[in-house]
């Protein structure tokens, strides 16, 4: 439940920033040396993964906290905020950027085939998430409130000391294979969804 709410903020917030650019020419700017990746994709990047942190940060609270067998307390929702910001707008611009490219990359065809889109969305945001994924490790360290060597409330450094490099890198296995499938299976479902809501005239 969570999860429909922050993404769909995301990419509705996403698709308001880049029109508005677009309506002004923005779109039209691209960046040096990326090969034609506009400012506006960055930039509504931004926008619609800062959305989704400010409502995702207390659902990942909650969930992180009852997956440990804890409880949550509500003045508590925003704890590891400061994680879940530079993690969610990491990832999410990244693989916004990603699809851009790919798309422009293969003149639109990537795109419009159901098994291309699916390898796309998802090929890109596995890629996007190994980046980010030492600040997925840490934030859900932060929410749990991990313990180290007997201290409740550890300092960051502590932490990345504690974990040391490999330690960063815990569960990437299984998240790669989650945000592959996710999020490949999430992009067919919605362009489908847009598809239907453009021919019963509701956009």
């Amino acid at each position: 439940m969570g999860s429909s709410a922050y993404r769909s903020a995301q990419f509705a917030v996403f698709e308001a920033v880049y029109t508005r650019q677009k309506e002004l020419g923005w779109d039209e700017v691209t960046i040096p040396g990326t090969g034609g990746l506009a400012f506006a994709t960055v930039l509504a990047g931004i926008c619609g993964s800062s959305t989704r942190a400010v409502i995702e940060s207390p659902i990942e609270y909650a969930k992180v906290k009852r997956q440990t067998g804890q409880s949550w307390q509500f003045h508590e929702v925003y704890q590891g905020f400061f994680m879940q910001l530079p993690r969610t707008v990491g990832m999410m611009t990244l693989i916004f950027c990603g699809v851009d490219s790919v798309r422009r990359w293969s003149h639109g065809e990537a795109l419009k085939h159901p098994h291309w889109q699916f390898l796309t969305w998802g090929g890109v945001s596995m890629v996007s998430f190994w980046v980010i994924w030492p600040l997925e490790t840490l934030k859900n360290q932060v929410q749990a409130g991990t313990a180290i060597d007997g201290n409740a409330q550890p300092t960051l450094r502590q932490r990345i000391a504690h974990l040391g490099p490999l330690g960063l890198y815990r569960g990437i296995l299984p998240g790669s294979v989650s945000v592959f499938m996710r999020n490949g299976t999430a992009s067919i479902v919605m362009s489908l969804a847009q598809r239907k809501i453009s021919e019963w005239g509701l956009r």
